[in-house]
């Protein structure tokens, strides 16, 4: 089955069709990961765009359903090199659900040159088409209707009876993310439209990843909430929520030339080198965190971007890559161990 790559600008890539035989668009990002397909297509945060493996083989490796971060495959699309399709059993078993969440596959096609126009182009948007029309809109995702579409319907609590409670802002959270949070405590699982009111009931406010854009309008409540939360109770977050803290606190966020995707990032704090994984495409200078509160802490060694931002005296820590992994290594594990001591009012 053929099915094209379109791309603004008129750049176009044919190759053959598999997952279902639907037209999708998103942002086309890559990512350097050579594991965890299962996991990324999965990730909530990959909402909205499409994700290219660098990687040349793809599924390699059995399917198994624990590795999902959420209940459904999140990208729009899946762009893979002519080897995606060795028809083992993880194959099968991806290719079936892709056509049942209605998302199209495209491989046999150049992705070094893909990834190579990417980065000339910076990240851009493209289709996933059956017909190869050039004659297409390439509109943008509605930053509101992505967090919607990935985070919880209704509120909910985990583990409940637990001696400390945790308030979870959902925003497209990955179920790896939030089973590390829930370990420290009796959560409570709210959304973006949920009232955000009494802080004080609880022991720290956490917010999690997700797709969009930070700086977008339908954020402003979560803002709002930070904004008055600050100072009274601890706060954290990880990737998308680490943006918001930080512009709720007056930094700015900017979007970056094609992201960070990958689960191999390095990232220091000036005496230590960890290893990340990253799925990020905006990311929050750290001179724009000057009269915030929050300083920079750790930073990635490629090109300096903030990775760690702490305000000791407010109680506030947040970080751009993904502390938990999944997919990807752990060595900052030692995050949520920070989380357990800021709720006990320890010192960071």
């Amino acid at each position: 089955m053929r099915r094209f790559l379109l791309l603004e600008g008129g750049i176009s890539f044919e190759g053959k069709g598999f997952g279902a035989s639907v037209d999708a668009l998103g942002e086309v990002i890559f990512t350097t990961a050579f594991s965890g397909f299962y996991e990324a297509m999965t990730d909530p945060s990959y909402a909205g765009q499409i994700i290219t493996f660098a990687f040349p083989s793809m599924f390699y490796y059995e399917f198994w359903r624990d590795a999902m971060q959420s209940g459904r495959i999140q990208a729009e699309g899946i762009i893979a090199r002519d080897t995606v399709a060795p028809q083992g059993r993880g194959f099968e078993a991806i290719d079936s659900i892709m056509k049942s969440n209605r998302v199209p596959g495209i491989y046999g096609i150049d992705t070094r040159k893909l990834i190579k126009t990417i980065r000339d182009m910076g990240t851009v948007r493209g289709i996933i088409s059956s017909s190869g029309n050039l004659d297409v809109e390439f509109k943008s995702h509605s930053t509101y209707d992505l967090i919607r579409r990935t985070s919880t319907e209704s509120e909910y609590i985990l583990n409940p009876g637990m001696e400390r409670k945790i308030l979870y802002i959902d925003l497209g959270s990955k179920n790896s993310l939030l089973k590390k949070v829930t370990d420290l405590g009796e959560t409570h699982v709210v959304n973006i439209d949920s009232r955000l009111i009494n802080h004080d009931e609880y022991d720290l406010v956490f917010i999690s990843n997700g797709p969009g854009n930070p700086s977008d309008h339908s954020l402003g409540r979560v803002k709002d909430f930070i904004r008055n939360a600050a100072g009274n109770v601890p706060i954290a977050g990880v990737c998308l929520g680490h943006q918001i803290i930080c512009e709720a606190l007056g930094a700015e966020a900017q979007a970056m030339r094609f992201g960070h995707h990958g689960i191999n990032h390095s990232v220091t704090d000036g005496k230590k080198i960890y290893i990340t994984s990253h799925n990020h495409n905006y990311h929050i200078p750290s001179e724009s965190l000057e009269g915030t509160g929050l300083k920079p802490v750790q930073w990635d060694m490629n090109d300096g971007a903030c990775e760690m931002a702490v305000d000791q005296d407010n109680q506030i820590m947040s970080v751009q890559y993904h502390p938990e992994g999944s997919p990807g290594p752990v060595d900052p594990g030692n995050f949520f161990e920070e989380l357990r001591r800021m709720m006990c009012y320890e010192k960071l």
